[in-house]
């Protein structure tokens, strides 16, 4: 395994979501969230404790550098179809596990919907940027 690929990758990846992850958070993630937190008190928390999203989504981006090169992604398009579908299916999984356990909180499926088309974009995206970095070390 290429170390240097790999942690270039990761950290393209890793920079691309947070910026997009900003961005969504501040039109669509902030308000729903907000109102979870104030219908749920001690249970969801908003804004969240960033040091475990943080430390959480740096060993995922490197995962999924590690998955990208393993599978072959290599360029821009195939990296954005790539990270659309994995991230979607991620989101899904994660959201209808949280639905089953918390209906009350997380049982909302026009929520759950907006989220999986949301997250496929943003993990489109960082795909993109990912398949980017990798071609390069082609």
């Amino acid at each position: 395994m290429d170390i240097k690929k790999i942690g270039i990758t990761g950290a393209v990846g890793f920079v691309v979501m947070g910026v997009v992850g900003g961005i969504t958070t501040m039109l669509f993630y902030e308000g729903h969230m907000t109102s979870l937190s104030e219908k749920f008190p001690g249970i969801v928390q908003f804004p969240p404790d960033m040091a475990p999203a943080m430390i959480g989504g740096l060993v995922y981006v490197f995962v999924m550098a590690i998955i990208y090169d393993k599978m072959g992604v290599l360029g821009v398009i195939n990296g954005a179809i790539t990270g659309a579908w994995f991230g979607g299916a991620k989101w899904f999984f994660l959201n209808m596990q949280m639905a089953g356990l918390m209906p009350s909180v997380w049982g909302d499926m026009t929520y759950i919907a907006i989220d999986v088309f949301i997250s496929g974009i943003m993990y489109g995206i960082s795909g993109a940027a990912m398949g980017w970095a990798l071609e390069k070390f082609k």
